[in-house]
């Protein structure tokens, strides 16, 4: 999917993802109506698994071995593929989309109104983490796999979202600009790769013409 997502679909997907990224922040956390839904959203979902105030549970029990534990089932993808350019988009989505999202959760100012912690968490870094390694997954996977890929990295994604803000780590605004993140980044490679292509065709071109006019 790197290699074949069509350059314009990806720089759409780009724009959309960083425009969605902005409205999402602005009514969620700029707004006093937005972090109440949201913080409210997340008391509703911490309510049904039994949790009144912020927990370590069972993510903070394993978190790093799960991340492990996925980090090397998709370098193991990656690496079945046996593409240079499968394996520096991979990296490169991964690093890029930690990075974006902790340097935004560090910047971002959260107004406050009086409602929850008045710490910046928007987006979340875990479920940024689990994103970029959800899209590398379907991203790397090759095409007759790529049902199950999705599958995998849907139902992984899903129970870490939903977890983070089960346990009171996140509110549900975070989680989906995490996942905006990802998505937005991954998209931006696609982009840079087909246009490293493109200049590298076009210097071979032109390197080809000039040996052939020397031998004219």
């Amino acid at each position: 999917m790197f290699a074949t997502t069509r350059p314009w679909t990806a720089a759409t997907t780009a724009v959309v993802a960083a425009l969605a990224l902005g409205g999402l922040y602005l009514a969620v956390v700029g707004t006093p109506t937005g972090q109440h839904v949201d913080h409210e959203l997340m008391r509703i979902v911490s309510a049904a698994f039994g949790v009144e105030n912020p927990v370590e549970g069972a993510l903070g029990r394993y978190q790093l071995p799960m991340l492990a534990v996925g980090g090397l089932l998709v370098a193991a993808v990656v690496a079945s593929r046996r593409s240079k350019t499968v394996a520096v988009s991979a990296a490169l989505v991964l690093t890029a989309t930690v990075a974006v999202a902790f340097v935004l959760k560090a910047l971002l100012d959260r107004p406050s109104f009086g409602i929850g912690p008045e710490l910046n968490s928007f987006p979340s870094n875990t479920v940024a983490v689990v994103a970029a390694l959800a899209v590398i997954l379907v991203g790397s996977a090759a095409r007759p796999y790529r049902g199950l890929a999705i599958l995998i990295a849907g139902s992984v994604g899903a129970v870490v979202s939903v977890l983070v803000v089960a346990q009171q780590w996140h509110r549900p605004g975070d989680v989906l600009g995490a996942w905006l993140v990802a998505v937005g980044t991954a998209a931006t490679v696609r982009v840079g790769q087909a246009a490293w292509a493109w200049t590298s065709d076009v210097e071979g071109s032109l390197t080809g013409g000039q040996a052939a006019a020397h031998r004219g």
